[in-house]
């Protein structure tokens, strides 16, 4: 049996995507920050068409001003790969925002039921309305994902600092 050059980069391409495929313990894979700053629809720009149409997303449904006002603001989306689904998952996001004088400030979701079976997961942050308006926007993040009370993984913003503990 003669075997092609391309046979053989598609074998060594399928080995490597099913052992990149799955993760062996819970991880972060991905945290998105995607802020709505203004009432008004992004421009047309084709640069523009993932921004326009979260805002389209984020604004549907509100009629009034005063309900698209309370809709800008900061928009986490964390997609993390559950490893352990029979275990109790915590997702932990600490924080500063701009008028809090460098508090940090903490948002827990916690998972406690079994779920189905090892999977990707997505979990959502959301600081807007009158939150927003009393603290300003989100200007540092830590996302922590703990399984069993045991710290698995960890990603974080660049400016991140762990504030200092008086």
């Amino acid at each position: 049996m003669k075997f092609s050059v391309n046979m053989i980069l598609g074998a060594m391409a399928a080995v490597m995507l099913a052992s990149c495929g799955s993760y062996k313990v819970s991880t972060i894979t991905e945290v998105s920050d995607l802020p709505l700053k203004s009432t008004s629809e992004p421009s047309w720009n084709i640069d523009n068409a993932p921004r326009r149409a979260h805002s389209k997303y984020l604004m549907y449904g509100a009629r009034t001003n005063k309900e698209r006002l309370n809709r800008v603001g900061d928009y986490y989306y964390v997609r993390w790969y559950d490893a352990s689904p029979s275990k109790p998952t915590k997702l932990v996001m600490r924080y500063t925002q701009a008028l809090t004088a460098s508090k940090e400030i903490t948002r827990t979701v916690e998972i406690k039921e079994p779920r189905q079976s090892a999977s990707t997961q997505l979990t959502k942050f959301f600081f807007d309305g009158a939150e927003r308006r009393r603290r300003g926007d989100i200007l540092s993040w830590r996302m922590e994902l703990y399984v069993d009370g045991k710290l698995t993984d960890t990603e974080q913003s660049y400016l991140w600092q762990a504030p200092v503990k008086k």
